[in-house]
């Protein structure tokens, strides 16, 4: 693993997943790069004779934003060294644009190989996910590590990957199987019985996995469903105590779904465990980084 990069506004969900990001940099002996983006103030064309003066007031509009980051940054520090975790590698970024301008920007620039980002429950609004959080999962072409407000940091010992067997799959599983070698986890992967499924291609796959990983420490699990795919993960999950949940993130329409209330009150499982967000269309680009990781 290179680098980690955590988006953050300061909220709760954050400062959670800034914690939770800090252990996992310290565990893989990476740096986290925490960034804070804002938009510069749009002012109105009465100010457009008045060159000086705007050029005073976007200063004072930027300086007063980084003093609060600083601010901000400090807190973090000192939560950080009350819980005796170690901060040396971890650098603060401030950057003018979109939350979604400014990760890919950070990416490009300083080799980061995961974004970890904090996730709303769902709440009043019904919403499972902030929408910078959805939107960064949409367009950014690297694995999302999605930290509900809840989760807490402790030792990684059982990864779920739910599956379907598809060869894309295994390019997921490559580098989940990579971060389980890393912090010593076992990897259960996890099939939820369906018809659109033909028995014959997982029984194929399966095998060939098993052949593939013969040395890893990773299961297979097949499960009937019950009243959904949903409901029978989220069974399985708590029943057998995953601290950390992957999944493939296959069509535009997905995290569309995943924010409806109706399947979010399913889906309660994430307001307790991380989630690893992988992309069907771009696995290619980021086995990249898997293949890195195992060179170095």
């Amino acid at each position: 693993m290179r680098n980690i990069l955590l988006p953050t506004d300061y909220s709760e969900y954050a400062n959670n997943a800034f914690f939770y990001a800090l252990n996992l940099a310290n565990k893989f002996g990476v740096k986290l790069y925490v960034l804070y983006s804002y938009l510069p103030p749009i002012l109105s064309s009465g100010h457009a004779g008045q060159p000086e003066m705007l050029t005073s007031v976007y200063q004072e509009i930027e300086a007063s934003k980084h003093e609060y980051t600083q601010r901000k940054n400090q807190q973090l520090l000192v939560e950080a060294a009350q819980q005796q975790l170690d901060t040396t590698h971890v650098h603060f970024l401030f950057e003018p644009g979109t939350v979604l301008s400014t990760v890919k920007k950070v990416i490009a620039e300083y080799e980061i190989s995961v974004v970890v980002m904090g996730v709303h429950g769902a709440g009043a609004s019904n919403q499972f996910m902030g929408s910078n959080t959805s939107l960064v999962i949409r367009n950014v072409t690297l694995p999302i590590l999605a930290i509900p407000r809840h989760a807490r940091y402790s030792s990684i010992k059982k990864i779920g990957f739910t599956t379907i067997f598809k060869d894309k799959d295994l390019d997921a599983l490559e580098q989940i199987m990579d971060i389980g070698t890393l912090v010593g986890a076992g990897v259960h992967c996890i099939h939820v019985k369906d018809d659109s499924v033909s028995p014959a291609d997982v029984l194929l796959h399966s095998e060939k996995w098993s052949k593939h990983f013969k040395d890893k420490n990773m299961s297979f699990e097949f499960l009937e469903k019950e009243n959904s795919v949903e409901q029978t993960v989220n069974t399985y999950i708590h029943e057998n105590k995953l601290d950390v949940l992957a999944i493939v993130r296959r069509n535009r329409n997905f995290f569309e779904r995943l924010m409806s209330s109706s399947l979010s009150q399913k889906l309660t499982f994430h307001a307790e465990i991380p989630i690893f967000v992988f992309h069907e269309r771009n696995l290619a680009v980021e086995n990249e980084y898997s293949n890195h990781t195992r060179k170095t």
